[in-house]
C-alpha cells in the first residue's frame, strides 16, 4: 500500500511537477480529494497536447514488420497461480527482471495483483479511475494506491522498471496519448506489458478495440520497442461473444470454444492444401484474426 517513499515518485497531473503531498499542488495550486484515505489525483480541465509524427510509410502495412512482431513468446514454466488476464509469457519477463524495482499497474480493479508482485520482490504501486467499478469481492485486496486518470498519469518520468496493464487500453478515448504517458514514465530499458480487447463485445462504455495492426501502431509512435505481439491466449473472439454477449449466452460459452475449434481445422486443412511457405507465421496470423484479445511484450528502449 502508499507510504512516504511514494512521494518520491509522485507528480502533479497539471503542471507534471514534482508532488509533495496529495492534497494540493505547490506550484499551479490544483487541490485533490480522497476517497476513503485513497488520494484522487486527479485535476478537472486539464489537457495535453498529442503529437505524433506520422510518415507517409505508416500508411501501407510493412509485412516484414508484422512477421517480426507477430509472434508466441516463451513463456514461464511455473507452476504458480497466475492473477486474471496476466499471460505467462508476460510472467516470463517479470521473472527474469531484477527484484526491487518499480511496478506501476495501470486499471488495477481492487489490487489483487499487489500480492503476486510484492512476493516477486517489486515494489508496487496500483491506480485505477475508480474504487467501485469492480466486483465487490474485488474490494477485499486493498483497492488502487492512488485514483488517477491514464490520460494524466501523476508520476515523475522515468520512474517505473515496468508497467503492466490488462484490459485497459479499450477503455480510454485517447489511447497514443496513454501510451505516451507510459512512455514517459518507463525507465530507458522498461518493460510495458499488456493486453487489449480485439473481437470482444462492446463493453462497459469501450472506445478502442485494436486488430495486431492498431496495437502495432500504438506502441511504435511513443517509439517503444515491440518484442512480442501475439493472440489472447485461450480466448477467441467466438468465446469472447459467448462470454460478454448476454447472460444467456453466457451458459454456453463451450459453443464459441467448438466455433473456434472448427475454424482451426478448417485453417489447418487449407494450410495443408496449399503448402504454403511460413506456416508458423500463417497459423499465427490465422489464430489473431478471430482473437478476442491482443498481448503484447514492449520496450523503451535503453539509451
Amino acid at each position: 500500500m502508499r507510504d512516504s517513499n511514494n512521494l518520491n515518485i509522485l507528480a502533479c497531473p497539471n503542471c507534471q511537477q514534482p508532488l509533495h503531498n496529495t492534497s494540493k499542488c505547490d506550484l499551479c495550486g490544483l487541490e485533490f480529494d480522497e476517497d476513503g484515505g485513497t488520494p484522487i489525483l486527479i485535476g478537472k480541465n486539464i489537457s495535453r497536447t498529442i503529437s505524433l509524427d506520422f510518415n507517409s510509410s505508416r500508411s501501407v502495412v510493412k509485412e516484414d514488420l508484422l512477421r517480426k512482431i507477430l509472434q508466441d513468446p516463451p513463456i514461464s514454466s511455473s507452476s504458480q497461480s497466475l492473477p486474471h488476464h496476466m499471460d505467462p509469457a508476460h510472467v516470463n519477463v517479470i521473472n527474469v527482471m531484477k527484484s526491487g524495482g518499480r511496478v506501476l499497474e495501470i486499471g488495477c480493479g481492487g489490487g489483487q495483483n499487489r500480492r503476486f508482485f510484492m512476493d516477486m520482490g517489486f515494489d508496487y504501486t496500483g491506480v485505477d479511475i475508480s474504487k467501485t467499478r469492480v466486483f465487490d469481492w474485488l474490494q477485499s485486496f486493498g483497492g488502487p494506491d492512488y485514483l488517477c486518470d491514464a490520460h494524466f498519469l501523476p508520476f515523475l518520468s522515468q520512474k517505473f522498471d515496468l508497467v503492466y496493464c490488462a484490459a485497459v487500453f479499450e477503455h480510454l478515448s485517447s489511447p497514443f496519448l496513454a501510451a505516451q504517458e507510459i512512455y514517459r514514465v518507463l525507465k530507458p530499458g522498461g518493460y510495458f506489458l499488456g493486453n487489449v480487447s480485439f473481437l470482444e463485445p462492446w463493453h462497459d462504455d469501450s472506445f478502442f478495440h485494436m486488430t495486431p495492426l492498431g496495437v502495432a501502431e500504438l506502441l511504435t509512435h511513443p517509439d517503444f520497442e515491440i518484442q512480442y505481439l501475439w493472440p489472447g491466449r485461450g480466448y477467441s473472439g467466438y468465446k469472447a461473444m459467448a462470454a460478454m454477449g448476454s447472460r444467456l449466452t453466457e451458459a454456453f460459452q463451450w459453443y464459441g470454444s467448438a466455433v473456434y475449434a472448427l475454424y482451426r481445422i478448417e485453417q489447418k486443412i487449407k494450410a495443408n492444401r496449399r503448402r504454403e511457405e511460413h506456416p508458423e507465421f500463417k497459423d499465427i496470423l490465422n489464430r489473431a484474426k478471430v482473437a478476442g484479445a491482443i498481448d503484447w511484450i514492449a520496450q523503451r528502449p535503453d539509451n
